[in-house]
């Protein structure tokens, strides 16, 4: 038998299935609380069951004075400002029966102006690196453009999870396409549960349901649905907002809880008490799903334009969610092809109209839910692993075949990209 080729706007050569796979994973790891580590625990999950996977390991980046209690694959970690552990880390890895590592890649996790610290660690390695980019900036600073350039040398393959991030790292870094696959963020599958019934679990009986989930900070633009709420809540009386998730840890230690604070006074002042719900706290990936299965029209109204991946955003597509965002760019890869709709940054007024326009329509929000869930399905885990572990393959065989002995700095030789340097 042979695996496709995973990316999805490329080439589809085949690739021979080999013997299992032991991978070393590299990244923030729960119980730590952010989107990077429930990734990394999903693909973790999902890319070491079936016949052709290994018991994996994993090397959980920690903030100093900040430790958690991990439980097993965790075999290390590594404080993100201590350099003798990153190299400490590589040998390990070495020294291991892992054959490939995989790095979740985002600016602030790793130690070093600009992360430079991780090169302590792709010095030392050496098994090939896949490294997972989370962040792609447009015209980056000098410092981030070439450290991200580093990071792509010392990597047999960058993948991204936007087809947009693509030209981004051509033009802007250097960086050689054939170095780069496209694979969606993963996302679990839906369950078949009646959206009614999951609202009387809620306490939500009777209402139209809005929700946004994830890590609360300034930068989630949510107090635009909260000023748009008026104005739909004249023509639908029922609708519910739910603010789903706690604050984020780092903005919490640097102003404890005062945009949830803002949050709650602005939709007080807006006499909006019974229309907006915070449910304060981090969420099991199955209360996720719940609250997914309960809402109406998903929102990310988010700030930032330039945001090249979003994980919420990839659970509500998977989920089939009628979607209500901002034009950011992951936003405007997932809800092309009028899979969803998009609103300008920070209008209240707009994004009114877009809510009430699919809540004035149960056939619309048919239609919307539909697009989504076709678009979507190719989101679930089961699919995305088997990509990631076709992506493997391909760079275990790539290096049997070509350079079986090389050294750090020979393997950084001939993985350099032209222009990229």
């Amino acid at each position: 038998m042979v695996a496709r080729h995973l990316d999805t706007d490329g080439d589809n050569s085949p690739l021979p299935e080999s013997d299992a796979i032991c991978v070393a994973h590299v990244s923030t790891y729960p119980p730590r609380q952010c989107g990077l580590a429930q990734f990394c625990d999903d693909l973790v999950k999902w890319t070491s069951c079936g016949r052709d996977g290994m018991a994996p390991l994993v090397v959980a980046m920690e903030r100093r004075g900040q430790p958690h209690a991990y439980p097993e694959p965790v075999a290390l970690t590594v404080t993100d400002d201590n350099e003798a552990e990153y190299e400490a880390a590589a040998q390990f890895i070495n020294q291991s029966s892992a054959q490939i590592v995989v790095l979740q890649h985002e600016f602030g996790i790793f130690g070093g102006t600009e992360s430079r610290l991780l090169l302590r660690l792709f010095d030392g390695l050496r098994k090939p690196v896949v490294t997972v980019l989370h962040t792609v900036l447009e015209d980056p600073e000098a410092p981030m453009r070439e450290m991200l350039r580093m990071i792509a040398r010392r990597s047999a393959r960058l993948v991204v999870m936007n087809s947009l991030a693509r030209p981004i790292l051509g033009h802007d870094y250097g960086i050689h396409p054939e170095r780069i696959r496209l694979v969606h963020h993963g996302a679990p599958a839906p369950q078949a549960q009646d959206r009614e019934s999951v609202r009387v679990r809620l306490g939500l009986t009777g209402r139209r349901v809005l929700s946004t989930f994830g890590l609360v900070g300034r930068g989630k633009g949510l107090e635009y649905v909260i000023r748009a709420l008026p104005a739909v809540r004249k023509r639908h009386p029922d609708v519910c907002y739910l603010v789903v998730g706690q604050t984020h840890p780092s903005v919490r230690q640097a102003e404890k809880e005062s945009y949830r604070d803002e949050l709650r006074e602005l939709a007080r002042s807006l006499k909006l008490d019974d229309s907006v719900r915070f449910i304060n706290r981090y969420l099991e990936q199955q209360e996720i799903v719940e609250y997914l299965a309960a809402t109406d029209i998903y929102l990310t109204p988010y700030l930032n334009p330039h945001q090249i991946t979003s994980g919420t955003l990839a659970y509500a597509m998977a989920s089939g969610k009628a979607i209500v965002s901002t034009p950011y760019r992951y936003a405007r890869f997932l809800l092309a092809e009028d899979r969803g709709i998009l609103v300008p940054t920070r209008s209240e007024e707009a994004t009114a109209a877009a809510v009430n326009r699919v809540l004035d329509s149960p056939e619309l929000q048919r239609q919307y839910e539909a697009r989504a869930g076709a678009y979507g399905s190719q989101m679930f885990w089961p699919k995305i692993a088997a990509r990631y572990r076709a992506l493997f393959r391909e760079v275990l065989a790539e290096r049997r075949g070509r350079h079986p002995l090389a050294t750090p700095v020979e393997h950084q030789q001939r993985l350099a990209i032209p222009g990229g340097g």
